[in-house]
């Protein structure tokens, strides 16, 4: 169930945050070289404290740390070195300071993809072929009526959407021709509960194909914390990509990676985002 699966990315999370650098690179512009060694940085790459940078001229970098939620722009030409708590001007103009409206954010330092496969429950009601789940699955969800998403089946005329509570009860049950489908009207899910869902697809020549997967929804704290971070139209690179790891920190995956490839398609150089977009 999902409770065993989230508990193992909190142990995998945890384990992770243990080794985790003190600032990430959220936004970053021009020649940037980890000293020594000369080797470029660029988006999402961690910095340990003492690790030192020099920017080319004209070079920019907006770095957050993540135990605080503060942020710093630097500019080259210059060299900083990344104190626990602020980087240290070397040689160049003095960091700029901004606060973020978040505490702090612990990044996901395994793959997402990786930790999510290894929490997917997922659960076939019948033999050969099956019902794709495609969303939500295993991950935490911001709406209280999500959007629930499946392959289409070959020769289905229909397919029945049932979701059921943590304690087995149903919740909806619904008729869908296509493949997605939210929630009645009249129906919410409960913010902090997990839930289940599975999809029957009804076949013309009477056979039936099942699957389950398992979700829940954010309880209201998190939803608030998100709210508060989330950008507004024309936001800064570097505070989207903040709010993409606030949703990786809430388990909300599937927002995340979208959320990451909208960035991408504004870098698609830059190989870290590569990698978290899925890509």
């Amino acid at each position: 169930m999902i409770r065993y699966g989230m508990a193992l990315l909190g142990f995998l999370w945890a384990c992770a945050v243990q080794a985790a650098g003190v600032a990430m690179i959220t936004d970053a512009t021009g020649r940037i070289e980890a000293e020594p060694g000369g080797v470029a940085v660029g988006v999402l790459a961690e910095l340990e404290g003492g690790a030192r940078l020099r920017l080319a001229p004209g070079a920019t970098v907006t770095l957050l740390y993540l135990a605080s939620g503060e942020e710093f722009r630097l500019k080259g030409a210059g060299r900083y070195q990344i104190g626990p708590n602020a980087p240290t001007a070397l040689q160049g103009a003095q960091p700029e300071k901004r606060k973020l409206p978040v505490d702090a954010i612990p990044p996901v330092r395994v793959k997402p993809a990786t930790v999510q496969q290894a929490t997917i429950v997922m659960r076939s009601l019948g033999p050969g072929l099956t019902v794709k789940l495609l969303e939500p699955v295993s991950v935490r969800v911001l709406d209280e009526r999500p959007l629930f998403r499946w392959a289409a089946v070959s020769g289905a005329e229909s397919y029945r959407v049932q979701v059921i509570d943590s304690a087995g009860q149903p919740v909806a049950e619904f008729e869908q021709k296509g493949e997605s489908g939210q929630l009645p009207e009249n129906v919410r899910l409960k913010p902090g509960e997990s839930y289940s869902w599975s999809v029957e697809a009804r076949l013309a020549s009477g056979r039936k194909l099942s699957r389950t997967a398992d979700f829940a929804v954010l309880d209201a704290e998190a939803r608030a914390r998100l709210n508060r971070i989330q950008p507004a139209d024309g936001a800064k690179f570097s505070d989207r990509v903040a709010y993409a790891l606030m949703l990786e920190r809430y388990e909300a995956f599937h927002l995340a990676r979208a959320e990451w490839r909208r960035l991408l398609a504004e870098r698609p150089d830059e190989p870290l985002l590569k990698e978290r977009a899925g890509e």
